[in-house]
């Protein structure tokens, strides 16, 4: 008798529990970025360091054909 009360009353507890409900509400919101980007200034920042590249890579090679210059120089005699 008492383990049918004992599953009775167990059956009765998963049942209520069984019946229980929840609800969780997200609410998604959009979101506003603002990006501001000034292209006049990179653009010339680009072409400002383009010319500076282009000029330490002129007297970079010029100081290495004439360092080889130099070696072979050495080399030969």
């Amino acid at each position: 008798m008492t383990r049918t009360l004992v599953f009775a009353a167990f059956l009765c507890m998963v049942m209520a529990f069984g019946c229980l409900q929840t609800k969780h509400e997200i609410e998604v919101k959009p979101m506003v970025i603002t990006v501001n980007v000034n292209v006049k200034v990179d653009e010339a920042l680009k072409e400002k360091f383009n010319k500076t590249d282009e000029v330490s890579k002129e007297i970079s090679d010029k100081e290495a054909e004439e360092a080889l210059k130099k070696y072979l120089e050495s080399q030969g005699n």
